[in-house]
């Protein structure tokens, strides 16, 4: 099966599940990738036997946690918004058949 790289967009990595840009997923993206860096450094710093890693470690995993609660976020409200969408298309559907015409 392998990868396809013509289906992938980084640019929907912000989208929800509507297709618009979702705030909370644009700073949960850009949050992760700036952990994945400072993790980065911060396995430098302990290599080279800096004092106080430890510390940082634990900031840069309340770091990703927050990254991620952002990202869960984002797809939490989109799948209450579209199912509140599909509740009101149905809805009104059914509306107008009850109506006569």
């Amino acid at each position: 099966m392998g990868y396809n790289k013509s289906k992938f967009r980084f640019s929907e990595t912000f989208n929800n599940s509507n297709g618009k840009t979702s705030g909370s997923g644009f700073v949960g993206v850009i949050t992760g990738i700036l952990t994945s860096i400072a993790f980065a450094a911060a396995m430098v710093g302990w290599w080279l036997g800096k004092p106080d890693v430890l510390e940082v470690f634990e900031k840069i995993l309340q770091l990703g946690l927050l990254s991620a609660a952002l990202l869960g976020v984002r797809k939490i409200s989109g799948a209450i918004m579209s199912g509140k969408g599909t509740t009101s298309v149905e809805g009104s559907s059914e509306e107008s058949d009850k109506q006569p015409g």
